[in-house]
Order: C-alpha cells, then sequence, then structure tokens
C-alpha cells in the first residue's frame, strides 16, 4: 500500500467500475481513497486485525481487503487464520455468521450495521408458529439470515449447495415436511434441482432480496439485445431465476447459455470458459471483482439497477473510523451461536 501510485487506482477504478459508478472515482476523490487506504493499513497493521470484504462492496474496499468472496466463504476463511480481530465489510448477518464461527478467540467489527432486505423478511414468530405446527418438521436457512433464524434451523445452506442441503434433507428425513427460508426464489431454483425432494412436502417461505428480486426476464432481454453473444451467469436469487430455468430446461430458452450459480461459482466459471464475455446477473460490484480478476475477459452488468444500497453503506472511511474508535463490534448471544453453529456444522458435514 505505501509505494501504491494514485494513478493506479485512478486508471483500475475508471477501467473495472467507471460504467458501474459513474462519475465516482475523479482524480481528487481517488487521492482521498489512497491517503485513507494507507492509514487503514496502518491501524490494521498495528491492531492486527484482517480485513475482508464481500463481492458486493465498493471497488476501494475489496483492494484494500485481505480476502474477498461471498459471505460464507469470508467466515470460513477468517477461521483459518490466527488474527485477533477482523474487519468484516458486508452487512450484518455476514458479521454474525463470522463472530459465530470464529467464537471468542476473535473480536469483530464492521465499519458501520447494514442490515438487508432479505433478512428483514424473516418473521421470528412466524418461523416459530410453522415449527409448532409441524413438530417433527425440517428447517433449512440460507447462510443470509440473521443469528437467531440460524439458531432455529436444522440445516443452514449457501447458494451453492443449496440443493444439496434440501436433498440431502429430504432424504434423511423422508416424509416429513420442510420449510427452506428466507428466499423463494433460491428455494424454487433448488427443488428443480433435486432428486430426492417431494416438492408438495416444501413450502417456501416468500422472501427476497430486493436487488434480486428487480433483475426479472425483462432486464435479462435487455442485456441480450446489447450483448447476444455473451454467457449468461445469474444467481438463483434472480427473481426470474426459477423460471428461466425452467425454460432452459426444456429447451425452449433463449438464454440456452444460462448459467445459475453463486458468486464464487460465476468466477469459476469465468475462469474456465472459453466464452470471451458475460453478461452478470448479481449485484454489480461482483462485475469489479470478475473484472479485476479474469481481465482478459469482458463482463457486463445485467442491469444499472442491481446495487444493494445496504451493501454500499459500507466505506473506506467509515473503515478507518473503526479501526479507529472500535465502534461497531459484533456480538451473539452464547446460546444462539452454539444453536446456529450446530446448524452450520450439519452442512458442512454433508458431502
Amino acid at each position: 500500500m505505501d509505494q501504491l501510485p494514485y494513478d493506479r487506482w485512478y486508471d483500475t477504478f475508471n477501467r473495472a467500475a467507471g460504467d458501474l459508478y459513474p462519475g465516482r472515482y475523479t482524480r481528487e476523490f481517488t487521492r482521498e481513497l489512497v491517503d485513507t487506504a494507507r492509514r487503514v493499513a496502518e491501524l490494521a497493521r498495528d491492531k492486527r486485525s484482517l480485513i475482508v470484504a464481500h463481492n458486493y462492496q465498493f471497488p476501494e474496499l475489496q483492494e484494500v481487503a485481505a480476502e474477498v468472496g461471498d459471505s460464507l466463504g469470508l467466515s470460513r476463511y477468517v477461521a483459518q487464520q490466527t488474527a485477533p480481530r477482523v474487519d468484516f465489510c458486508g452487512v450484518w448477518f455476514m458479521g454474525e455468521t463470522a463472530k459465530t464461527i470464529l467464537g471468542d478467540r476473535c473480536k469483530v467489527y464492521m465499519p458501520a450495521r447494514p442490515g438487508c432486505s432479505l433478512v428483514d423478511s424473516i418473521d421470528h414468530a412466524r418461523l416459530q408458529a410453522w415449527k409448532r405446527r409441524f413438530p417433527d418438521g425440517v428447517v433449512i436457512s440460507y447462510v443470509n439470515t440473521d443469528a437467531a433464524t440460524k439458531a432455529m434451523s436444522d440445516y443452514i445452506c449457501t447458494s451453492r449447495n443449496a440443493a444439496q442441503v434440501l436433498d440431502h434433507a429430504a432424504r434423511a428425513n423422508p416424509g416429513r415436511r420442510i420449510l427452506f427460508l428466507p428466499d423463494k426464489f433460491l428455494g424454487s431454483v433448488s427443488i428443480s434441482q433435486c432428486s430426492a425432494v417431494d416438492a408438495s412436502l416444501v413450502d417456501l417461505y416468500d422472501g427476497f432480496c430486493h436487488v434480486h428480486a428487480k433483475i426479472g426476464e425483462s432486464a435479462l432481454e435487455e442485456a441480450f439485445d446489447r450483448h447476444p453473444e455473451a454467457e449468461l451467469l445469474i444467481h438463483p436469487e434472480c427473481g426470474c431465476a426459477s423460471h428461466c430455468m425452467s425454460k432452459v430446461m426444456q429447451g425452449n430458452s433463449p438464454y440456452q447459455k444460462a448459467f445459475f450459480l453463486s458468486t464464487e461459482g460465476m468466477l469459476h466459471h469465468a475462469l474456465e470458459s472459453s466464452a470471451p464475455e458475460f453478461i452478470v446477473g448479481t449485484e454489480m460490484g461482483m462485475v469489479y471483482r470478475l473484472r479485476r480478476q479474469v481481465p482478459e475477459k469482458q463482463f457486463y452488468a445485467v442491469s444499472p439497477e442491481a446495487v444493494c444500497e445496504y451493501m454500499k453503506m459500507n466505506t473506506l472511511q467509515k473503515l478507518l473510523t473503526s479501526l479507529e474508535t472500535d465502534e461497531v463490534e459484533v456480538t451473539v448471544e452464547p446460546s444462539t451461536a452454539r444453536k446456529a453453529q450446530r446448524a452450520i456444522d450439519r452442512m458442512l458435514s454433508i458431502q
């Protein structure tokens, strides 16, 4: 960081993110970012902090992070490290997941307290009522949930392994009712990918991510009009995902080059595919990561509206303030953490 020229960040941000955040990376603002980043690096070194950033964070936060990835991947990464402190740039439930996995051996801080529309869709009373109605039922919660919801769950899943976890739960609990929450689009796609699941026994909670829900078929059509030869990398949380997958499986979809992938799956696919260009159907922060890690290929955001204002609540200046003041520490009540960890461990044991 100490040798980082201002021009390098200016050129990188405007080349890899200029169309994503028009007008943001002026020379003056980039100079401020570099000065702030240098101070962040100094404090992180002094406090022995490990900085990690989710794929949807602003480019400057991705650049100062030791690791960039999805929520569970980052939590598993920090669990393998020995740092006594983690500064997690993401939304609040991600900090909770990291703290649940790390326990007392590490303090977790965040630059701000961003919420999440998907998490906000969860009504704990409603979940408890379902559990009372189906006392032998099985609850599968997406990792993008708060710690309290995880603690009430039998299994946790990610967008990478949701179908695998659902399939395992159905096989291990034949005839028992399953509640998949909170994302109805991810649940629907997962059911279609399973061989052992009786869809009539699965209740889908009607939550969704407001950013992914806006990525409907019209957005895809417009993106393909602009880039007709591109492959489509689409997150299974997207509003059109289950409908598009159904069409693809039936062979009557205009999106025969569509791949339904987690954010990490998108990166792996882009690295391995022979295709030269891709439409990215998720929050636009992922486009920056893809462009940085696979610079020889072209990546296009599916829509200029694919931006999460919660993720963007975190800024480099707020990260610096957090390192200076230790203000926003993430804590999870021990009994909640123990129950949530059991569900996470059950997921991790599935091969």
